[in-house]
């Protein structure tokens, strides 16, 4: 009863806002964006102060703060389907988001950039070392050396 802080975003909730949630009276911060929540929001006291952005990205949802006003066509649509990866949505392949995917690519990037900074760095400072280890000719040299032992 005494909950001032509920976010309860992006967790593909269905169905209406319960009016068990009204009764949270110490409630000053509360976000339902980004699932696929129906019907009106509740209208008491502490649900009108919300900003719309705690409700946005639920198609269904419908009444104030939000631009879309209850009782047309539109508030009575049900809630989308599960997407599939081929949709362009907020989800991709494995259940990771798109934005989870941006970071992995960034990390994978920088990555593979520093290691070639490092690498040509590296290969330019010791290039006669890399060049007697791994250079073609010493690749000869060592298969001539091994068959020259069996002989």
């Amino acid at each position: 009863m005494q909950l001032e802080s509920l976010d309860i975003s992006q967790n593909k909730l269905t169905g209406e806002i319960p009016q068990q949630l009204t009764q949270l009276a110490f409630l000053e911060f509360f976000n339902v964006s980004t699932n696929h929540l129906t019907g009106a929001i509740p209208r008491v006291s502490q649900f009108n102060t919300f900003e719309s952005s705690s409700y946005e990205g639920n198609l269904g949802l419908c009444g104030d703060p939000l631009p879309k006003k209850c009782g047309n066509s539109e508030a009575s649509l049900p809630p989308p389907q599960p997407s599939n990866f081929n949709q362009d949505d907020d989800h991709s392949w494995f259940g990771i988001d798109k934005s989870d995917w941006i970071v992995i690519c960034m990390g994978y990037g920088g990555g593979l950039v520093v290691g070639f900074i490092i690498g040509h760095t590296q290969t330019t400072r010791y290039h006669e070392w890399f060049v007697d280890t791994f250079g073609r000719n010493q690749k000869n040299q060592r298969r001539k050396k091994k068959s020259g032992r069996k002989s």
